[in-house]
């Protein structure tokens, strides 16, 4: 799909936009997220851009007020004392983001404080949440074609400013909005998880259960998995698709467009529920297919050995109709090929099992091959197996009902077939595992 039919798509529905820290603190990316937005508004897409504070402004804020992050919310907690230098920076922010939209010839609005009606927090001091948004003035805004700005803050039912963080209220907005996505920028590219080798990976797709379980996970020295600052913008996330919203990115500040205008985006796309697909390969399939092969030759043995078996193009090829593709909005992200096994009992041989870099830990796996193993019940097969030397790929079997071990001459000959290409050491590690059907 190109960006022309991405903007049909999205034309006459609402973004809403968030942005804070360096965004907010450095012209220069307030300028290009800006003319990005401009580009938005062009193609007939509804945007309220809500901004938050920057890191240096926090950092006086801590200094010269105390403030400090909630244990439990990470929430900032600002005393009564730094309100009126909080309204100021405020003000501040809305005059430079003011002129960047005139030198970039932006029609826009600032919504006043009093749009966000602000109730306290026990425990958060003068921080506070929304507890009532006037959604026909921002309507108003963006129905005209107008950016419509909203500023971190609100007053509660006296005209007192309080600080509503942006990132919790632009979740609000989005709900209340009946918004189409609700777009988080940061300085990095979405969710960082842990990675098989000890260091990291970009999340790339998660759906509300699996950020709920990301919350609660912890590493191998028992620390959770997100901490910090990410931690609210998850928050917002799941309020946000709990609530409505269609999806929710959390991509970097220079890439907003890249983000809504590819097909497989660039930073962490969040929905309610993911929707996926498995069916056979087509030939229009073809590359995706060699590309997921390519992506597999990096995981390999101590030796070097990669544990997916090495396949050229033209192999691949005549292997298309029997290779049964996992597709998450039409972006190819998991793949296998179930072959007859010749001369057996209506059997089946599973293999080029891969799984997408970015989407290994999410349950895809399983979910390729719990379909897999359905669609050979409905053909009639009795039995599937499939060879491996990956401890991950045999936790997933014996999750999914298979049993390590040959025990027919088949079985035997396919096995002994697999270990020709490792090395005598590793052979030991390779078992056939076999699934009843």
């Amino acid at each position: 799909m190109n960006s022309n039919l991405y903007y049909t798509e999205f034309a006459d529905r609402i973004f809403v936009i968030q942005v804070e820290s360096e965004a907010v603190e450095n012209t220069a990316i307030a300028y290009a997220i800006l003319r990005e937005t401009r580009e938005l508004i062009a193609h007939g897409i509804r945007v309220v851009l809500v901004f938050g504070k920057g890191i240096r402004f926090e950092e006086e804020l801590a200094r010269r007020f105390q403030a400090r992050r909630h244990d439990e919310t990470n929430r900032l907690v600002i005393p009564e004392t730094a309100l009126p230098r909080l309204q100021e920076e405020r003000r501040r922010i809305v005059d430079e983001l003011t002129e960047i939209c005139r030198a970039e010839n932006i029609a826009h609005s600032v919504l006043p404080e009093a749009t966000v009606r602000a109730e306290r927090r026990i425990g958060h001091e003068s921080t506070g949440m929304a507890s009532a948004l006037d959604l026909a003035a921002i309507r108003q805004v963006v129905g005209t074609g107008r950016l419509a700005i909203v500023g971190f803050g609100g007053q509660d039912d006296h005209g007192q400013f309080l600080h509503v963080p942006s990132v919790s209220l632009a979740a609000d907005l989005a709900v209340g909005l009946n918004a189409r996505k609700l777009l988080l920028l940061m300085q990095g590219d979405g969710i960082l998880v842990p990675d098989h080798k000890g260091g990291s990976r970009q999340l790339s797709f998660a759906d509300f259960e699996e950020l709920v379980c990301l919350l609660q996970r912890r590493d191998d020295q028992g620390r959770c998995v997100l901490t910090g600052s990410i931690l609210p913008k998850v928050h917002a996330a799941l309020r946000g698709v709990a609530g409505g919203v269609e999806q929710v990115h959390m991509v970097s500040y220079a890439r907003l467009l890249d983000e809504i205008l590819t097909r497989t985006g660039v930073g962490t796309m969040i929905e309610r529920h993911q929707r996926h697909h498995v069916d056979y390969a087509q030939a229009a399939d073809l590359d995706a297919v060699v590309q997921l092969q390519a992506e597999a030759q990096r995981y390999t043995t101590p030796a070097g050995t990669p544990y997916v078996k090495p396949r050229q193009r033209a192999e691949l090829q005549q292997l298309l109709p029997q290779t049964l593709l996992l597709e998450h909005r039409d972006v190819v992200i998991g793949m296998l090929h179930a072959k007859a096994v010749p001369n057996t009992d209506a059997s089946i041989l599973i293999g080029g099992f891969v799984i997408a870099e970015n989407h290994q830990d999410s349950q895809h796996g399983q979910l390729l091959l719990t379909e897999t193993l359905s669609r050979c019940r409905e053909q009639a097969h009795k039995v599937a197996v499939a060879v491996t030397a990956s401890d991950r790929a045999k936790r997933l079997f014996a999750r999914c009902g298979g049993r390590p071990g040959a025990d027919r001459p088949w079985q035997h000959r396919l096995l002994d077939a697999a270990l020709a290409r490792y090395q005598p050491d590793e052979r030991p590690q390779v078992e056939l595992y076999q699934f009843a059907l």
